[in-house]
C-alpha cells in the first residue's frame, strides 16, 4: 500500500480514525485529571572542602577533579543515609502527626515499627543530585506541597547536624585517648629526665672538685687575668719577704692582696663549675631537668644514651600534647563546612501529572493507533478505490479506464482520466 492508497483508505474510513484518536486523547485527559497530584520541593546545599574551625589537616582544599567528585558523592550518600532520615523523623515528630502520616501513605495502627517505615519512606521520597560544582540538591516528592518543602528543609538541617556530629564525635574520642596517653608519656619523660639529672649531678660533683680542668676555665679571660695577677702577687711577696721581712707592713699588705685575689679566683671557679652543672639556672622544672648541650665540651660530659632517651621522651610528649590540643579544639566546633544555599519553597504547580505532556503523548498515540486501525481494516476488507487497486487485484495489464462524465464523475474524482497514447476509450455499441 502506497501513500496514495493509504490516503484514499483513510478518507473512506475516517470515522474509525477519528473515534480512535478522540478515545485515546479523552482517556489520557481523564486519567490526568483523576491521577493524584505530586509536588516537588528542592533544597540546595553548598559544600566546601575547607573548614575554618579546624586546627588539623583533616579537611583540606581538594585540587584534583576526581577528589572533588568523590568528596561530593560521599556527602550525597550521607544526605541520603538512614541516619539523616531518622533525624528528620525525630525533628518533625512525624509519628505524632496524623496528617503527615496520611500524606506519606503510612498507617499508624498497622505498622509495628513505625519509625523504621517512615525512614524507608523518606529515603524513597528523597532524590539527591550532584554536579561539577560544590552544590548538592535534594529533591523531595510528596502529594502535599507544604509537607514536601518542610521535609526538604528538614533534610538539610538534619544533614548539617549529622556532618557536625560525624566531625565532633571522633575528635572528642581522640582527645580522650590522647589525654590517657599523655599521663604515661609524662611519666616516661619525668623518669628519663630524672636519670639524666642524676648523671648530671654526679658529673657536676666531679667537676666541682677540680674546676681548673674545665675547658670553660681555660677559655675564661677574667679567670686567666686573676691567675696572672695572683702569680705576680706571689712573686712580689717573695721579693718583699727578702727585702723587708714578713713583719713589715708592706709585706702584710701584699699578703692581704694575694688572699683577696685567691678568694676571687676561687669564687669565679665555683661559678663556672656551677654553670656547667646547671646552665639553665632556676628555670621551669621541665626546662631545668634537661641540661643544655649547646657547648660541645659540655655535651661530652653527659651520658649520650640518657640524653637520647630524654630527648625522645620529650619529642613524644610534645607530639601527643599537640595532637591532644588539636583534637580538643576540633571537638568543640559549632559549625560545619556545609551551608544552605537556597531553602526549599512550597511548589505552586504539581510535578505530576503533566497534563500538556500527557495530552501531547496521547495525541501522538491516537494518531498512530488510528492509522494502524485503518490499515488493518483495509487489509481485512480490501476494496478497489483506484486503478492501482484493480491492477494489483487482477494481475492483468490495464487497457483502458472508464470514467463517468458530468458532475457526478467530477465530484467523485476517484478514477483518473483515460491515459493518452495507445490507450483509448472503448466505443459504445452500434
Amino acid at each position: 500500500m502506497n501513500l496514495r492508497q493509504f490516503l484514499l483508505a483513510l478518507r473512506a474510513r475516517f470515522r474509525v480514525f477519528a473515534l480512535s484518536l478522540v478515545a485515546v486523547v479523552l482517556a489520557a485527559a481523564v486519567a490526568s485529571l483523576v491521577m493524584p497530584k505530586s509536588y516537588r520541593a528542592t533544597v540546595s546545599l553548598l559544600v566546601d572542602s575547607r573548614n575554618e574551625q579546624s586546627m588539623g589537616e583533616g579537611l583540606r582544599e581538594l585540587g584534583m577533579p576526581q577528589e572533588h567528585l568523590s568528596y561530593l558523592q560521599t556527602q550525597a550518600d550521607i544526605l541520603a543515609s538512614p541516619k539523616v532520615a531518622r533525624r528528620v523523623v525525630e525533628q518533625l515528630k512525624l509519628p505524632e502527626s496524623p496528617a503527615a502520616l496520611a500524606a506519606l501513605g503510612v498507617r499508624a495502627s498497622g505498622a509495628p515499627r513505625l519509625e523504621d517505615v517512615l525512614v524507608e519512606r523518606l529515603q524513597h521520597m528523597l532524590k539527591v543530585e550532584t554536579t561539577q560544582s560544590s552544590v548538592i540538591r535534594g529533591t523531595v516528592t510528596s502529594s502535599d506541597p507544604r509537607l514536601a518543602a518542610t521535609i526538604a528543609n528538614a533534610f538539610a538541617t538534619a544533614y548539617i547536624g549529622t556532618t557536625l556530629e560525624l566531625r565532633v564525635a571522633p575528635n572528642r574520642e581522640a582527645a580522650a585517648w590522647f589525654d590517657e596517653q599523655l599521663k604515661g608519656l609524662r611519666g616516661s619523660l619525668e623518669d628519663a629526665q630524672r636519670k639524666l639529672r642524676a648523671d648530671q649531678q654526679a658529673k657536676a660533683q666531679q667537676l666541682a672538685q677540680h674546676p681548673e680542668r674545665l675547658p670553660q676555665v681555660r677559655d675564661d679571660a677574667f679567670i686567666q687575668q686573676l691567675r696572672a695577677e695572683l702569680l705576680h702577687g706571689e712573686e712580689k711577696l717573695r721579693e718583699l719577704s727578702t727585702q723587708y721581712g714578713v713583719n713589715h707592713p708592706v709585706y702584710q699588705r701584699q699578703v692581704s692582696q694575694n688572699l683577696e685575689l685567691r678568694g676571687r679566683l676561687q669564687a669565679e671557679l665555683r661559678k663556672v663549675a656551677a654553670g656547667v652543672a646547671d646552665p639553665d639556672g632556676l628555670a621551669t622544672p621541665r626546662a631545668s631537668s634537661r641540661p643544655s648541650t649547646d657547648n660541645p665540651d659540655q655535651a661530652r660530659t653527659l651520658d649520650p644514651v640518657l640524653e637520647h632517651n630524654a630527648a625522645s621522651a620529650e619529642r613524644a610528649y610534645d607530639t601527643a600534647l599537640q595532637r591532644y590540643f588539636s583534637s580538643q579544639v576540633d571537638s568543640r566546633a559549632s559549625q560545619t563546612n556545609v551551608a544552605v544555599l537556597s531553602p526549599a519553597a512550597v511548589p505552586l504547580a504539581p510535578f505530576r501529572p503533566n497534563i500538556p505532556l500527557n495530552l501531547a503523548l496521547a495525541l501522538v498515540t491516537g494518531l498512530a493507533l488510528g492509522c494502524a486501525l485503518v490499515a488493518w481494516q483495509e487489509k481485512q476488507d480490501a476494496r478497489v478505490r483506484c486503478a492501482e487497486d484493480l491492477t494489483a487485484a487482477l494481475q492483468v495489464p490495464l487497457l483502458a479506464v472508464l470514467s463517468s462524465e458530468g458532475r457526478e464523475g467530477r465530484r467523485a474524482g476517484l478514477l483518473p482520466r483515460p491515459p493518452g497514447g495507445p490507450l483509448r476509450a472503448l466505443p459504445g455499441p452500434g
